[in-house]
This record gives structure tokens, sequence and C-alpha cells, in this order.
């Protein structure tokens, strides 16, 4: 009886195991559908949502110097973007908010969280449900671009916006 027992729990085991987990929701969110308060932002692993959203949305918006004030194509970039997390209800996003290399480090954190944050509130203000969305500001700490000119700077003044 306790072989059976055993041999019962290894196949409910093993068949857990063989599940997959490829949406959203499924491996970071809640049963509501919004982020699971347990994950940490610097733990997470793209998922197959991460590139259909960067196939089929602009996930980078751009900032002028020293401002977090959404230019026309950060609002058409934003609305494409909350239309694509309208038709896919189980993604979860992380907002970026980035820097270019200039002023000081603790300067740079709070003007990444505002460009974070713009973005975030103009996805709402577009449906997205707060609870599908979280912020992080890496300041000037993660450029995309390499250099000391006004071309890399500009690279780096933006929101990145990442699904899961």
């Amino acid at each position: 009886m306790l072989k059976k027992v055993f041999a019962i729990v290894c196949a409910v085991s093993l068949l857990g195991a063989c599940a997959s987990h490829e949406e959203g929701a499924d491996i970071y969110g809640n049963a509501n559908g919004g982020w699971n308060p347990d994950v940490n932002i610097s733990d997470l692993k793209a998922t197959g949502l991460t590139e259909k959203f960067n196939d089929n949305t602009t996930p980078v918006v751009y900032f002028k110097l020293n401002s977090s004030t959404l230019s026309a194509d950060a609002k058409d970039a934003l609305k494409t973007q909350a239309q694509w997390l309208k038709d896919n209800p189980r993604a979860l996003i992380v907002i970026e908010g980035n820097c270019d290399e200039r002023g000081t480090t603790e300067y740079n954190f709070a003007l990444g969280e505002r460009r974070a944050n713009a973005a975030r509130r103009y996805l709402m203000a577009n449906g997205v449900s707060a609870d599908r969305i979280r912020t992080i500001s890496y300041g000037k700490e993660k450029p995309v671009a390499v250099g000391s000119n006004e071309e890399a700077w500009a690279q780096n003044r933006n929101a990145t916006t990442v699904a899961y």
C-alpha cells in the first residue's frame, strides 16, 4: 500500500514539473491578473510575451534633457503599448526609467523614477490596470549607449517597458 501511495505522489509531482508557464500572470502574477507582491524585479526572466511585446510595440520612449514630460511620439508609442496590453490581459509589465550619465547618481535615480511613472500614468489613463504595472529607476546605471556625446545621451534618456 505504501508503495502505491509513493508511486501516485511521484506521478503527480512529475506531471506538475512538466507543466509549462509561458504567459505573464502564470509565472509572476496573482489570481487576479496583477503582479504577485513576492516577485522581485531583479529576478524576472523574459517570457514568450516579452518577445511578442517587443515585436508589436515600440517598447522605448525617449525624453529631453532633465525632463520627464512625454512627447507626442512617446504618447503614440504608449498608446500602442496600452492597446497591446488590453489585447493581452495576462501580460504584466515593468517600466524602467533611465538617464544619461550627466548629473549626480541621486538626481538621476529620481529623474528615472519620474520618467517611469510618467509612462505608467499614461498607460493607466489609457486603460491598463495599475496592478499590472511595476516601475523601477536605474538612473544612469544601465546605459544602452556608451559614449559621452549627445547621440549616446539621447538614447539613454528613456523609459523602457518590458512585458512578462
